[in-house]
Order: C-alpha cells, then structure tokens, then sequence
C-alpha cells in the first residue's frame, strides 16, 4: 500500500494558548492578578477584554515583557500572526534570553511556515519545491526511499536545483551508496563549485571509500569555504591522518576543537596522531578528554527525561 504524504499540519492555536493550573512566569514568578484575569479572558476568547486589560497594565507598568507578551498571544488568537511577530521581537530585544518569548516564538514561526507549506501545496503541489519539503518531511521520519523519491521528483521539474542534489547526495552518503553520493555532488559542484555542502559532502564520500589524495584535496576546498566550520576540519584531519600526514592533521584536529570543544571524535583522532609522532603526554591528555565527554554523554543521556523542560505557564 502506498504511503499517503501528509503535509505539516497546522498546529492549533490552542496549544500556544492553554496553561496548567496555578499560572506563573517561566522566571517561576506569580504573575500579577491583573494579568492573571487577562489570561482568563484570553482563554474564554474575549480578546478584546484580555487586550484591554494588558494594555492597561502596560500604562502602569511600560516595561512589563509578561504584558506585551500576553498581548501578543491575544493577536496569535485571532490570526494577526504578523503583528504577534513583531511584538515579540521588540520584547526579544529587551530580553533575549526570556524564555517565554523564545517559547512563543518558535510556535508562532512554525505556525506561519506550516500555512506558508499548506499554500504552496494548494497552489503548486508539483514544483519543485513542493517535493522538495515532501522529501524532507519523509528524511526527517527516516522513510528515506519515500524522500529520494520527492527529491528525486523535484529534480525532473528543476535539474539544476542546488539544494536538492545536495540533499540527495547526503541521503546516498547515509546510506552508504557512495557512488550515488559523489555523482549527486559533482553535479552539485558542477552548478556552484563553491558550495559548501557539495564539496564537503564528495570529500566526505572519497574519505569513506579511502580514495585519500581526493579526500583531502575537495576537505581543504571546504575548510578554506566555510573556515569556521568544525565539521569540514575534522574530516581533514583525518583524511590526512589516514594519507600519513600526522603533523598536518594535528593542526586541523586542534582547529576542529577550538571551534568546538565538545567534538570527542577530534580527542580521539588526536591522540592517534600525537602517538605517531611521539607525543605520548600529549596523546594521554587527548585521550582523557575523549573519556571525560563520553562519561558527560552517557550521564546526559542518563538523565531523567523532563529534568530540564521548560516550566508550564
């Protein structure tokens, strides 16, 4: 039986607006009576009282983020989402790490994507870009032949679509069919030879198939592409360790760490060059580093699930 594609669904304002028990402030503070019959009002849809009410707080209280957030979820109620969005960014400005904003903020982002989705899938639901988000809605459930398959339709309106050889590349990468991968990339490559994730990508695919003079030639052209990028200067590290070159690859391992320090995969390679070159000290204290962030991946995963979710308003 074929699998019916469900298109991202409209998430229900509801579920932005509906609070337990007790309300209270992400900050774990009471929230002011006022405010409090605000919410009230906003759940039994009265928005123009629970707007009024905000408002008059605000008067006395100009820089209440609670109340300009509150006013906010009142114009996410009745579907004014862009208004809703730049109230929240002007309170992002005052606060950027207040975690109510940034809650309301990403369903309100997704709210507005997934009906940008639902259009374009009424209007145009064989562009290409129309396959293209079908293809990464299937990836992301891991239903990988359904996604090759929108990809793959995608291409036939659009050959020459970037992203979408990249994306498919990536997918033959999982899926170990390196062959594939460097065909979708080069081809990539061949519409934009600056493109990060293809040439990242086809140097990735040589690494795995141990073809290493190309491997480190196309990971240099990443690393010089995107320098910042942690990921390009590990896979050169040990592209250039397997190719005999442990003094070049400490140097892009220890690149790798700078940029991210929690990245074990470079600790461990490290250890293996600084051994070839007979650092033994050098090579013990990468190893424990590796031991120490796989001992705080285990205790992470260990944790109990809920210990750090946001508290409920």
């Amino acid at each position: 039986m074929r699998t019916r594609f469900v298109a991202p669904r409209i998430v229900l304002v509801l579920a932005i607006l509906v609070p337990c028990a007790g309300i209270v402030s992400a900050h774990g503070k009471d929230i002011p009576e006022t405010l409090q019959e605000a919410e009230h009002a906003l759940y039994r849809a009265d928005y123009d009282h629970a707007a009024a009410l905000a408002q008059g707080y605000l008067r006395d209280h100009p820089q209440a983020l609670a109340a300009q957030i509150l006013l906010a979820r009142v114009e996410i109620a009745q579907g004014h989402y862009e208004p809703a969005l730049e109230a929240l960014e002007m309170v992002l400005k005052h606060d950027p790490a207040d975690p109510d904003v940034l809650y309301y903020l990403e369903w309100l982002s997704r709210l507005m994507s997934q009906m940008e989705f639902r259009h374009l899938f009424q209007v145009a639901p064989d562009s290409a870009r129309a396959h293209q988000i079908k293809g990464e809605a299937y990836e992301s459930q891991s239903m990988l032949d359904l996604a090759e398959g929108e990809y793959v339709a995608a291409l036939k309106t659009d050959p020459q679509r970037l992203d979408v050889l990249d994306a498919l590349g990536d997918l033959k990468r999982r899926q170990f069919r390196f062959d594939e991968a460097i065909d979708y990339y080069s081809r990539a490559r061949e519409e934009e030879p600056d493109d990060y994730t293809s040439t990242y990508g086809l140097g990735a695919a040589y690494l795995l198939k141990r073809d290493l003079p190309r491997a480190v030639r196309l990971l240099k052209l990443a690393a010089a592409i995107e320098p910042e990028t942690p990921a390009a200067r590990l896979a050169l590290g040990d592209a250039l360790l397997q190719a005999g070159h442990a003094d070049a690859a400490v140097g892009e391992l220890d690149a790798a760490v700078s940029l991210a320090p929690d990245m074990r995969q470079a600790y461990v390679l490290l250890a293996r060059a600084y051994r070839i070159l007979g650092r033994t000290e050098d090579a013990n204290a990468a190893l424990r580093r590796s031991q120490e962030l796989n001992t705080e991946e285990i205790e992470l995963r260990e944790k109990p699930l809920g210990s750090e979710e946001r508290p409920q308003r």
